[in-house]
């Protein structure tokens, strides 16, 4: 048996085969969530590729696929709904279900191993649970502006002359400062831009 025949046997064979398909379809979910570094978008493709070609050689249950993948609506479903943890239970309990009837057995042809079955389904809550959760809440965090572009508008206090770059203080912290006029120490300015790490400064003038 040369090492294509043999390469050949191990992809039809039901367990590999599954178990690309779980990868490839982490890598996928992985890529959805985090795109950019190319890595599990490559290893997506690849590893489903490469399902598909053994499953295709095999006694495929179309029940058995569905509810794999109505296990994964229900996983993504509860990040958006939040039923803690009905929904994850009810996605457990359609893959380990939809694995077991994915290959039909027959005379010659084995079924899935329930070892490897029972190992993908925890593997694959754990993935949504831990890994999916925590990249979603990553996602939903507000996003801050830079600290500093807070500071155009803050008035602050001369503490060394500006003429043409000082010392100010805004919001209790010490600032490089240029600005287009003399201004003596003590006297109240207001920030009118950021220039690198100089703020630009005006003088309050009374009402």
């Amino acid at each position: 048996m040369d090492i294509a025949q043999a390469l050949w046997q191990l992809l039809i064979n039901p367990n590999v085969a599954y178990l690309l398909l779980i990868i490839g379809l982490w890598s996928a979910i992985t890529a959805f969530i985090m795109p950019g570094s190319g890595l599990p978008e490559a290893v997506a493709a690849v590893s489903l590729v490469l399902a598909i070609t053994g499953l295709a050689q095999l006694p495929v249950n179309l029940v058995g696929a569905a509810l794999i993948a109505l296990a994964f609506v229900l996983f993504f479903l509860e990040f958006k709904l939040i039923t803690h943890g009905a929904l994850t239970a009810g996605g457990v309990v359609s893959f380990a279900l939809g694995s077991i009837f994915l290959v039909r057995p027959t005379g010659t042809q084995p079924g899935l191993s329930l070892w490897v079955v029972g190992i993908a389904t925890l593997a694959t809550a754990a993935f949504f649970v831990v890994g999916v959760a925590a990249a979603v809440r990553t996602f939903r965090q507000p996003v801050f502006s830079n600290p500093q572009t807070r500071l155009v508008g803050a008035r602050g206090i001369v503490k060394q002359s500006v003429s043409p770059t000082g010392t100010v203080q805004v919001k209790s912290e010490l600032w490089t400062a240029v600005a287009d006029e003399p201004l003596a120490a003590g006297e109240h300015v207001v920030v009118t831009k950021i220039e690198g790490l100089r703020l630009r400064v005006a003088r309050v003038k009374p009402s």
